[in-house]
């Protein structure tokens, strides 16, 4: 059981898809016991017949199975094309919805009942007439229709760009602040690989399969450092890729080594949840789709440096790099990017594929200046870099009369002016 914690567990609920429609039919099957001993215990209905009440029963559970096949395979298909516009990867963030879960546990709960309840309804001119099953099929039936409703509403949401952009942002603020900023009271800037002393530590290897690192379970890692009072250095990164035999771990101080592979967690897929930088390199990967000569959607990438910018005021706050997180007389290191490494990611790429788009070269300008003001200086340095690359590639890409212009700030991109400016 110590290989599946509660982390593999959180991690297994946030990608199991069939959980929540699994519980509604068997929701469904307990719905139709407990109508089934009610009505013995109830009038039965004398204006409606046990035969309509068949016929009613029987087209709505077959309209449910066929209305949910169909409803489902065209969102599907929506999904997919409107992911296209983002990163082949957002499609499990729009599966992922709870929302969806629950309106497809809905309507199976309503098909499932619809067909067991059948066996409660005799035919013939004395049969007797459900009462309680004809109330919770219709209800069911109703709450069908308000959750397909719903699923329109939540699908049309969430397939908006701005939608995308502003869920991958807040998700990345928001994790980055739940995933590092609690851990720096107890934690001190470190230099990876340089123990207190002259022991040769023990190397950790993957002993799985091929993936990316989804977290480290940190706190398995605290107690076995307090115990022997040593030293465990996390070797990769949250979201590193990792094959079999790559070093994960180095244990200084005799701590005891056995089960400490698992405590790195590898999947086939990054978690938005564990991995802060994901949600990140997805507002990335938008706004280089948008740069696509084939797309060629300048202002998504403009939208995307909105919430880039958001997120790098979020990362700007923390104690960025490694760590050294205090366990006793033990300590643990573990691996996390530089603020230098955070500006690249969020804005070098956009950088070189936007320079010959003035609504791209204008909001990088834009950002970067308010950055620069807004942090310390040892940070503004790596804004500082960006900004000067973007201006060597805009005066090497465009034509000379379109320097300035393509240079010259503006939060909007194209259509915007800053305050300097209309003074």
């Amino acid at each position: 059981m110590r290989r599946y914690g509660g982390l593999r567990v959180r991690l297994w609920w946030e990608r199991a898809f069939w959980v929540i429609p699994t519980l509604g039919v068997l929701a469904g099957i307990l719905l139709a016991w407990l109508t089934g001993h009610a009505d013995v215990h109830v009038d039965a209905l004398d204006d409606i017949s046990a035969d309509s009440v068949s016929s009613i029963l029987t087209a709505v559970g077959g309209g449910m199975v066929t209305f949910t096949g169909f409803v489902f395979s065209f969102v599907v298909l929506l999904l997919q094309f409107g992911s296209s516009q983002y990163s082949p990867r957002t499609v499990s963030y729009f599966l992922r919805a709870r929302t969806t879960q629950v309106i497809l546990a809905v309507f199976l709960a309503t098909a499932t009942f619809s067909f067991l309840s059948l066996l409660t309804v005799h035919d013939g001119p004395r049969a007797k007439t459900p009462q309680m099953t004809v109330l919770v099929g219709v209800a069911l039936l109703l709450a069908s229709l308000l959750a397909f409703i719903t699923l329109l509403h939540s699908v049309g949401a969430r397939v908006r760009v701005d939608a995308v952009l502003s869920r991958l942002g807040k998700a990345a603020r928001v994790e980055l602040g739940n995933r590092w900023r609690h851990r720096e009271e107890n934690s001190e800037g470190v230099e990876v690989g340089v123990p207190d002393d002259d022991e040769p530590g023990v190397l950790v290897r993957h002993r799985g399969s091929t993936g990316q690192v989804v977290a480290v379970e940190l706190r398995r890692l605290l107690r076995a450092a307090r115990r022997r009072g040593g030293r465990i250095e996390v070797l990769v990164r949250v979201g590193d890729s990792v094959s079999r035999g790559t070093p994960v771990l180095e244990v200084h101080g005799g701590v005891p080594t056995r089960g400490l592979e698992s405590t790195v967690v590898v999947d086939v897929e990054r978690s938005l949840r564990y991995d802060p930088l994901y949600a990140l390199r997805l507002l990335v990967d938008v706004a280089l789709r948008g740069l696509s000569p084939a797309v060629n959607d300048p202002t998504t990438a403009v939208r995307s440096l909105d919430e880039i910018e958001d997120v790098l005021r979020e990362a700007a706050t923390l104690e960025l790099g490694p760590r050294a997180v205090a366990a006793g007389a033990g300590v643990v290191v573990i691996r996390r990017p530089t603020w230098a490494d955070v500006v690249d990611l969020a804005l070098v790429e956009i950088v070189i594929y936007g320079r010959g788009q003035p609504q791209v070269s204008r909001r990088v300008t834009a950002m970067i200046d308010d950055l620069i003001d807004d942090v310390d200086d040892s940070r503004a340095e790596a804004l500082r870099a960006v900004g000067e690359r973007l201006d060597a590639l805009v005066r090497a890409t465009v034509h000379d009369d379109l320097v300035e212009l393509s240079l010259t700030p503006d939060r909007q991109g194209m259509g915007g002016t800053r305050q300097e400016d209309e003074a």
